[in-house]
């Protein structure tokens, strides 16, 4: 960790220690006499420990060379069980300030507002900070403290295509630099009401649909999996947009009741797969995890222009004892376009060089500067539209969540598209999108089971996720018992380390890739259950994600509440016999862990 940041975190730390000492009062404290100026706070510092080794292996085959199963990955690191995985530590402050009053009483420049030919009514700004730093490649044992497995690549010749050796130190560098400390100005926000009309303008954060833990019409925002992992909570993954937001009050007429319509302008570059989680991480994907000399990968953002602007309505209102709402908008999904050119591919500099000036290794001469391949990773706009509906059933004390969406443009790759062997001599898998299907079906209830609580009922919680792939192509082998170059698949390969003498379906080349493919129909069904005990002081909770491809994710946890203290305990149990594509749950079915948390909350 440079100077910076060891003085950032400092400064963190000073800070949470400060804050100890302030009383706790409901989530926020004020300010100032008046109430209009509060903060609050939530931080914490965890111990994430792996339960398991992580997998070395490769895939295994028939003996007519048939692909059968892929028990193993590529998983680097190499972790054994019992070793650290993580050490986050957090701090997030918000500070909410109401002008409201200010504005009524005409203090100083905010009486101007009070000469509008419309009455503003609430004013407020919002200014949320958030560091975020992680131990691990400090402290943590020696295959994240150190380069010791990163010097290993070192010795892994590099015989064809002019190929370069790994870069141990920028990938070691790029490692520590994203992946210990990170701190920003988060969220920063005015907004206002005037009459029926609500704006916020600002770095911001907006959500629509019904849906816990997987999206549909919750696409608006990128999510970073770069800093902490895919089992941080949703809400600490989210990344804030540039953004003006704008809502109106309907109200009632026939019968319709509290309608609205809400609207959202958004010009910035954020996008989920940039930075990436880097190689070394605990996180990354399977075989992804690997500093690469075989690709060489170009992250290409959106331009922050009008052309490229987010954007969308959602009308929302109240029938027949039930919520609805209609959503249609534009935006770019976390995962990437990718587009690969091999040595030598033609006008593979032109291309690089429209993305974006500057960029280095242009491929000039042919040579793709020591990578057999350059991969760019683009962002198409996507366009979303779908519908939700939201009702309580009272004779069982329940709620129904549904939602139906059509993600039209999505990215999407096929084995064809991606693999070297198949689309030379071309030189390039091109690029492709697809349309996809989405539905969720939801159920919230509250339940009495007296015998293992007779004070507080069981809240369960349970969704059912669907997708179906337009166009897809099912088959994984043609009827010459050659791989499907159509066929759908999830951009990880298994097979970049430690090949077995012959890889491929029927194909004889030593470094052929196997993709891991992706149905075109996928079934996910998640599943919570929670009680608590003493008054709320202690939450026992069970999570449970079951992908229908095969694959299972286990969670139970407790929590433990002495204001303003929280204490979590939790173990993830990730279990699936092959890799398999779908929701990607079973992707990291190397990496179990326990986490030991403890928080504070003002």
């Amino acid at each position: 960790m440079g100077k910076i940041g060891l003085r950032a975190w400092a400064m963190v730390g000073v800070t949470a220690v400060s804050l100890l000492w302030l009383p706790a009062r409901g989530g926020a404290i004020s300010l100032d006499e008046a109430g209009d100026i509060k903060l609050g706070v939530r931080s914490y510092v965890n111990a994430r420990v792996g339960t398991e080794n992580t997998h070395d292996g490769v895939p295994q085959f028939t003996a007519s060379k048939r692909l059968l199963d892929v028990t193993y990955s590529a998983t680097f690191p190499h972790s054994d069980a019992g070793h650290l995985r993580q050490n986050r530590a957090y701090i997030e402050a918000e500070l909410n300030h109401d002008l409201s009053r200010l504005v009524k009483e005409g203090i100083g420049p905010l009486s101007l507002l009070n000469d509008l030919p419309f009455k503003v009514k609430e004013l407020a700004y919002h200014v949320t900070f958030r560091g975020e730093g992680d131990g691990l490649y400090d402290w943590g044992p020696r295959e994240y403290s150190s380069a010791v497995e990163f010097n290993k690549l070192l010795a892994i010749p590099a015989p064809a295509f002019n190929q370069t050796v790994v870069n141990v130190a920028a990938a070691r560098e790029r490692l520590r630099h994203l992946g210990t400390d990170r701190e920003r100005l988060f969220q920063a926000y005015v907004e206002a009401n005037a009459g029926d009309l609500f704006v916020r303008v600002g770095r911001q954060i907006l959500s629509w649909g019904e849906t816990d833990a997987f999206q549909l019409l919750d696409h608006i925002n990128p999510i970073d999996n770069s800093f902490g992992g895919f089992l941080i909570d949703l809400d600490e993954r989210r990344l804030p947009l540039d953004m003006a937001l704008g809502n109106y009050y309907l109200g009632d007429f026939g019968p319709i009741s509290e309608a609205y319509l809400e609207g959202y302008a958004a010009i910035d570059d954020k996008v989920g797969y940039y930075p990436g989680v880097p190689a070394g991480s605990p996180w990354a994907l399977p075989s992804l995890g690997w500093p690469s000399n075989a690709a060489e990968t170009f992250l290409i953002q959106p331009a922050r222009t009008v052309d490229n602007a987010r954007g969308g309505f959602l009308f929302k209102f109240n029938a027949m004892d039930a919520t609805f709402s209609v959503a249609h908008y534009y935006t770019y999904f976390d995962t990437p376009d990718i587009r690969v050119f091999t040595s030598g591919a033609p006008g593979s500099s032109d291309v690089l060089h429209s993305f974006q000036e500057g960029l280095p290794c242009a491929a000039p001469g042919g040579t793709n500067c020591g990578y057999p391949a350059h991969a760019y990773l683009t962002a198409p706009r996507v366009q979303v539209s779908g519908a939700s509906t939201t009702f309580a059933v009272p004779q069982i004390y329940g709620v129904v969540r549904s939602e139906v969406a059509y993600f039209k443009g999505e990215p999407a790759y096929t084995q064809g598209q991606l693999d070297p062997f198949l689309f030379n001599p071309n030189n390039t898998g091109g690029d492709r999108v697809k349309d996809s299907v989405n539905a969720v079906l939801g159920l919230d209830i509250n339940q009495w089971i007296r015998a293992l609580n007779p004070s507080q009922t069981f809240f369960v919680s349970t969704q059912f996720f669907y997708k179906h792939i337009e166009h897809g192509a099912g088959s994984d082998i043609l009827r010459n018992g050659k791989v499907n170059p159509d066929r759908e698949v999830l951009p990880v390969d298994l097979t970049l380390v430690k090949p077995p003498p012959r890889i491929g379906l029927n194909i004889t080349s030593p470094v052929e890739p196997i993709y891991i493919q992706q149905p075109i129909d996928q079934y996910l069904q998640t599943l919570l259950i929670s009680t608590s005990y003493y008054s709320g002081q202690v939450t026992p909770a069970f999570t449970f994600f079951y992908d229908w491809g095969g694959a299972f994710l286990y969670q139970p946890s407790i929590t433990v509440v002495h204001d303003p203290f929280r204490f979590i305990m939790d173990y993830s149990i990730i279990d699936s016999h092959i890799y398999k594509g779908g929701s990607g749950v079973s992707l990291l079915k190397d990496r179990d862990n326990v986490q030991f948390r403890v928080e504070y909350v003002i």
